[in-house]
C-alpha cells in the first residue's frame, strides 16, 4: 500500500482538513474517515468528542462517519464505566483494519521481483508470474462458481474486496465493468506493470472461456482505478463446449497489448 503524503493540511492549518498520511487510504475511505482511522491508529482509542474535535466537525457528523466504519468492520466501540450516568463509548480499530496499513510486504515483494529480473532475466520473471497466475486461478475458482456472468463477476469482486482491492461491478452496454478502487500491491505494480497484465489474465481464466476481458486502466498506470471491461463471448457454431482454458493469455490477450493497456506487453 502506498504511504505517500496527501496534499491536505493538519487540523487548524490553512485548510482545516486533518492530515492523512496515506493517499491510498484516502482513496478508499475518503479524507475524514481516513483521518479517523489514522487518529485511532495513533491514539489507540477515542470518544466521539475527541474525534469531532480532531476533525473539526460536529459530533453528529462524526457519528455518521463512525457508523460507516463500523458497518465495514473497521471500527468497534466499547463502553468505559465512569461512575454515574451513561458510560461513554470509546472507539478502536478492529483487527480487520490492520490490512489498511503498510506491513512492509510490498517492499519485500518488489525486491523479489527485482531479484528475479536481475538474476534470471525477464524470462525468469515471466515464469514466476505464470506460476503465480495458476495459483491465483486455483484460489479464485473456489469463490467464482456461478453460472451467469454477472453473478460470477459479483463473486470475483467479493473475493477481490476481501483481499483488499475494493472491487465492484457495474453494467456497461452488453457487458460489465469490473472496477478496483484500491490496489493492495500498488508499490509492486507501479514498478512492475507485468503484474497488472497477469492479474487481468487471471480474471479472464477464472471467468471462463465464454467471456472476453480487456483491461482499460490501472492505478499503477496513473488512473484513479483499475478498470476491466467484461462481456460475453459471441458464440459461433464451430465453438467447442466451454473448458477451463482461458479465452486469452498474458502474451496475447487484449488487456496486455500496448494499444489497450497502459502496462504494455508482459513480454
Amino acid at each position: 500500500m502506498s504511504t505517500l503524503s496527501t496534499e491536505t493540511t493538519g487540523a487548524g492549518g490553512a485548510t482545516g482538513v486533518p492530515t492523512v498520511t496515506s493517499r491510498s487510504l484516502v482513496s478508499l475511505l475518503g479524507v475524514q474517515r481516513a483521518s479517523i482511522v489514522e487518529y485511532l491508529r495513533r491514539a489507540g482509542d477515542a470518544s466521539v468528542a475527541d474525534l469531532a474535535a480532531h476533525l473539526e466537525v460536529s459530533e453528529v457528523a462524526t457519528r455518521r462517519h463512525l457508523a460507516v466504519l463500523e458497518g465495514e468492520s473497521l471500527v468497534g466501540a466499547r463502553t468505559v464505566p465512569q461512575g454515574r450516568g451513561r458510560p461513554p463509548a470509546r472507539y478502536t480499530l478492529t483487527e480487520a483494519a490492520n490490512r489498511l496499513f503498510p506491513q512492509g510486504y510490498d517492499r519485500l515483494a518488489a525486491d523479489m521481483m527485482d531479484f528475479l529480473s536481475a538474476e534470471y532475466g525477464r524470462g525468469g520473471l515471466r515464469s514466476f508470474l505464470r506460476w503465480r497466475l495458476e495459483r491465483e486461478v486455483d484460489h479464485l475458482r473456489d469463490a467464482v462458481t456461478a453460472e451467469q456472468l454477472h453473478d460470477r463477476l459479483e463473486q470475483l469482486a467479493g473475493a477481490l474486496s476481501d483481499a483488499g482491492f475494493a472491487a465492484s461491478v457495474t453494467p456497461e452496454g452488453d457487458g460489465f465493468t469490473l472496477t478496483q478502487d484500491h490496489c493492495a500491491i500498488y508499490d509492486v505494480a507501479k514498478d512492475h506493470p507485468e503484474v497488472c497484465a497477469y492479474e487481468a489474465a487471471t480474471f479472464s481464466k477464472v471467468l471462463g472461456r465464454d467471456v472476453t476481458l480487456s483491461r482499460r486502466e490501472t492505478l499503477a498506470g496513473g488512473s484513479s482505478a483499475c478498470v476491466c471491461s467484461v462481456a460475453p463471448r459471441p458464440q459461433h457454431p464451430s465453438d467447442s463446449k466451454p473448458t477451463d482454458t482461458p479465452q486469452t493469455s498474458p502474451q496475447t490477450s487484449p488487456q496486455t497489448s500496448p494499444q489497450n493497456s497502459p502496462q504494455g506487453d508482459p513480454q
